[in-house]
């Protein structure tokens, strides 16, 4: 009894909570870092200090409050400052050095992390050129080279003036995107979602400006409808914003439709109106294209939370009733048996038999005429007419009924005026875009930059990129782009910024006007062109300019070169060829010193050299060669001792 009780006073510990306090007070020393990776083989110190680097990281700090909040670090003094100042020669020049070993270390080794993008990445993008394939039906499939076209004009000076809105959205239906800003949990973008598919009944996923429902019409008859619509607003031009944003984008490659469609005034006078549709992809392009072009639909669907997903269908109260109530005059009355049509007698006309017409009837009518067994003869035309009639629903069923994709996003018309101020000439121009997101403060645009180098800092955002940006927040009103950097190899989002036009203006200038000069020396080429549809093609080798395509005899096999003065449009013929992944990785990434959670957590400012000796590459030495004996088995026989040959003379 003795034993069992001192057994029973013994201690108990319930390891299962000790341990869980143990990682709860583990965690609360952790700190997340959005795309941490491991320490870059640094070839050498930097040129500053420990100290410096600190004193100017808490200066950068101060200028990026939202990067790794959860990291504390004091706010700079004026000492900081003024060191900040004073290394600035040494820092630019440390700069430029940091930047071309990156471009070396990409040639090397880190071209390999942009080569095989993820399933859900290829998906993504496959999914977009079937549904451009699919658009594109409508046009010519061989076209030959017509025109080179510049895409830019000396000596003028263009300003971009909003006249008049036509159609408005409003952007308080629209879905709106959780905030990013800080990154304080991890977020990966690469999880498989929904994809559009191609849909027979509606090719093209546009509503055009006087309906409320997807169009049934192909492109072509789009562009037709969008050609009488800007002549009766009093424009010449009228334009999507993707092809827009392509003739300022002229560092990557790019193709969009075209058509010079006729339309009558109300006097019944024809003129030509230029239409320019969106950019569509004639052929596969390289990996980081592709996780470009993907990561701008998966990022849109991974920001916006589970509230807001309903609203990605895009349907408004009122249009939503309106699509689904039938008209009055459509319904039915209650009384009105429906299966009477089934046996009913639909009128048509079967020569040499009858012929019948508004004022005919029954009893006007031969007694053989109505023989039930000449009325089954005759109803047989209709059994086939119904049986066509039904295959051809099934072969315009809508695919995209009840999806994400039942109704694409609403789109707002404003009449837009390019004016030269010296000459005084001007091009009305109608440019419609989409509305996809919205924020706290307004409408939102998504784009993402997608990083391979996240190790060593922040690729570097072009010039003609930060136009199309400035450019798209022209185009709105109280809007805002948010730029999220994307690891490209797993998806993980690393940073995000938010700014508006003021803002944006601020920091890179005021990019209209370049905008402006543009379009204007594009618009002012294309007007001059006959009725017609065409292609613009434009490649990073071509400068300035850009290749006009026109319907004729061109080369077989989708994705025919523009070098070779043919373009094709055979998408069911060869499609997604494959292509030498390696001719486009030959261009490394500019690095640029942004901030990165990297840099505030490790203290060490961004593009530069570490200051710890003890994270040098230490490269591996070989150990001395040494000097073996060949095998008996091989080694060389010894010459024998002979007489030396004697010349005879």
């Amino acid at each position: 009894m003795a034993a069992s009780d001192s057994e029973d006073e013994r201690p108990t510990f319930d390891w299962d909570e000790i341990f869980s306090e143990a990682q709860k007070r583990d965690i609360k020393h952790r700190v997340f870092v959005p795309g941490f990776r491991g320490i870059p083989p640094y070839p050498k110190v930097s040129a500053l200090t420990h100290q410096q680097h600190y004193q100017c990281l808490k200066v950068l700090c101060t200028q990026n409050p939202h990067i790794l909040d959860a990291e504390f670090i004091p706010r700079p003094t004026k000492q900081d400052y003024r060191v900040f100042e004073e290394v600035q020669i040494t820092y630019a020049k440390e700069q430029k050095e940091y930047i071309e070993w990156a471009k070396n270390l990409w040639m090397t080794g880190h071209c390999i992390r942009a080569l095989r993008p993820k399933p859900p990445v290829e998906a993504a993008y496959e999914a977009e050129f079937e549904v451009k394939a699919k658009e594109m039906q409508s046009f010519p499939k061989r076209y030959t080279m017509a025109a080179q076209i510049p895409l830019e004009s000396r000596n003028e000076n263009f300003e971009m003036i909003c006249e008049k809105e036509l159609i408005g959205v409003d952007v308080s239906e629209l879905p709106e995107v959780n905030k990013l800003e800080p990154v304080q949990k991890r977020l990966s973008i690469m999880m498989p979602r929904s994809i559009p598919e191609p849909c027979t009944k509606h090719p093209c996923r546009f509503v055009l400006p006087n309906e409320s429902s997807t169009t049934i019409l192909p492109l072509t008859e789009v562009h037709r409808e969008l050609a009488q619509y800007a002549l009766d607003n009093g424009a010449e031009f009228i334009t999507s914003e993707k092809a827009l944003k392509c003739l300022v984008e002229i560092d990557r490659n790019w193709t969009i439709c075209l058509s010079v469609c006729e339309a009558y005034t109300l006097e019944g006078e024809k003129r030509n109106v230029l239409v320019l549709g969106g950019e569509l992809i004639v052929r596969k392009e390289c990996a980081q294209v592709r996780t470009y072009r993907a990561f701008r639909h998966l990022l849109q669907y991974s920001l916006v939370p589970e509230v807001e997903k309903s609203k990605l269908m895009y349907r408004s109260k009122d249009r939503s009733e309106g699509e689904r109530r039938p008209s009055r005059a459509l319904q039915q009355p209650k009384d009105t048996d429906e299966s009477s049509d089934d046996e009913g007698f639909n009128l048509f006309i079967v020569s040499g038999e009858a012929q019948t017409d508004s004022n005919s009837d029954t009893e006007h009518m031969q007694p053989d005429e109505l023989d039930p067994a000449k009325v089954k003869l005759n109803t047989k035309p209709q059994r086939i007419s119904k049986a066509r009639e039904k295959q051809k629903n099934e072969f315009y069923k809508c695919t995209c009924e009840d999806t994400l994709f039942e109704r694409p996003p609403p789109r707002s018309f404003r009449k837009w005026r390019l004016r030269n101020s010296g000459t005084q000439e001007s091009y009305d121009v109608i440019v419609h875009c989409s509305h996809k997101l919205k924020g706290s403060n307004g409408e939102v645009v998504l784009e993402p930059i997608p990083e391979y180098q996240l190790d060593l800092g922040a690729s570097q955002v072009s010039k003609e990129k930060i136009k199309s940006l400035a450019l798209s927040l022209n185009l709105r009103k109280n809007a805002s782009v948010m730029t999220v950097r994307v690891d490209g190899s797993t998806g993980e989002v690393v940073r995000s910024d938010s700014m508006n036009f003021d803002q944006l203006a601020l920091e890179h200038g005021d990019q209209m006007p370049d905008v402006a000069h543009s379009l204007s020396s594009a618009l002012g080429q294309l007007c001059h062109l006959l009725p017609g549809h065409y292609l613009l093609n434009h490649e990073v080798s071509h400068g300035r300019n850009a290749l006009l395509f026109a319907p004729g005899a061109g080369g077989a096999g989708a994705g025919a070169g523009a070098g070779a003065g043919a373009l094709s449009l055979d998408f069911a013929g060869a499609p997604l060829a494959e292509l030498d992944e390696a001719a486009g990785l030959n261009t490394a990434p500019t690095l640029t010193p942004l901030l990165l959670p990297a840099h505030k957590f490790r203290k060490i400012l961004p593009c530069a050299f570490t200051p710890h000796e003890n994270q040098l590459s230490k490269e591996a030495k070989r150990p001395p060669a040494r000097q073996r004996q060949p095998p008996t088995a091989i080694a060389w026989p010894k010459k024998k001792r002979g007489k030396k040959a004697t010349r005879k003379n």
